[in-house]
């Protein structure tokens, strides 16, 4: 199973869902550090189904379409502790369009480049913000406190790199 299938699986685990349900899940929770779309979450839900790792039952509703919450299921737990008990020894290299556009920088404007910085560092003080909230309402106690430490240094670091960044389009000419 995928990373990402094992995300929704544990995003599950918090409790029965319909696909947009987990989505707006994801977003208060994971995705600081892990985004994933909806679309995703709704490909990988009857994947779920099909390994037994869920089950699904759909509820009518009046005046919209009928709506599927799916349900962790025994087996689905236990697959997902033996995902957590595992080691992944694959780096995940996560893919930045800024560094792209920095690369080929050459090619466009420094002004144009010194705003792509303004757009992502505001992005950067966004995620920032995100996760000391969660650590002030409460999640600085439980393990899940460690994402947001992480997302925290990662963001700070960020924010450093971006200045330097800063720099050298400033030193370089058009």
């Amino acid at each position: 199973m995928s990373t990402g299938g094992h995300l929704v699986l544990g995003l599950l685990l918090d409790g029965p869902a319909s696909g947009y349900e987990l989505g707006a899940r994801a977003s208060r929770a994971v995705a600081y550090f892990w985004p994933i779309t909806r679309s995703h979450i709704y490909a990988e839900l009857p994947k779920l189904v099909e390994r037994g790792h869920a089950t699904v039952v759909v509820v009518p509703q009046a005046g919209a379409p009928d709506k599927s919450v799916y349900t962790a299921t025994e087996a689905g737990r236990l697959a997902f502790r033996a995902w957590l008990d595992g080691f992944d020894a694959v780096t995940e290299h996560g893919r930045q369009p800024l560094q792209i556009q920095l690369y080929f920088g050459h090619h466009t404007s420094r002004d144009h480049l010194l705003a792509q910085l303004d757009r992502w560092e505001a992005e950067v003080r966004h995620t920032l913000d995100f996760c000391r909230d969660l650590l002030a309402g409460g999640v600085e106690r439980s393990v899940r406190a460690l994402t947001a430490h992480f997302a925290i240094n990662r963001a700070e670091a960020d924010l450093a790199w971006i200045e330097e960044a800063r720099e050298t389009v400033n030193r370089t000419s058009d």
